[in-house]
């Protein structure tokens, strides 16, 4: 398992980082060129991200696994972890949008997109969940969750 933000840092594949966001900016170019020398491995890799873009060696991947959270759950753990209020609201904001799921759909196409609702799931349920997924090379699985059909982002985000 390759966690892409951990690489990043560790290989300095980024430009610079942005103090307000507390975040590290991924150089893409620096992160197309590793990819692709990782994606040449002979042995399968799962990459773990949030990111998706123009880095991403299609070709390559198999299958992209979106796991999905109810957004108060979501800002709620993020905030315990100690992210700032305007940092977990640009994930929870992404994750009620579904900027993720859509990126992946359009980059990949809906049949390389599993989509995990792992809402009241255990980590070994999401876990076995995926591994089947991978196993059967199962056709794409998307739009499982609608959380603009549950909650208003205005509304939720002055309430959190």
């Amino acid at each position: 398992m390759v966690e892409l933000g951990k690489l990043v840092r560790r290989e300095r594949l980024y430009t610079h980082f942005d103090r307000a966001r507390k975040t590290y900016v991924v150089d893409e170019g620096q992160l197309r060129r590793r990819l692709a020398a990782l994606s040449r491995s002979p042995e399968s890799i799962v990459l773990s991200t949030h990111l998706i873009g123009r880095f991403l060696p299609k070709a390559s991947v198999k299958m992209a696994l979106v796991l999905r959270l109810n957004p108060v759950v979501l800002y709620k753990r993020l905030r315990a972890r100690g992210w700032t209020k305007r940092k977990a609201w640009e994930n929870t904001e992404a994750e009620i949008l579904d900027v993720c799921l859509q990126e992946s759909r359009l980059l990949l196409g809906p049949r390389k997109v599993y989509e995990i609702d792992t809402t009241r799931k255990s980590a070994l349920a999401v876990y076995r969940e995926a591994l089947r997924a991978l196993s059967r090379a199962r056709a794409g699985r998307s739009g499982i969750v609608n959380w603009l059909a549950r909650y208003d982002p205005l509304e939720l985000e002055r309430t959190l």
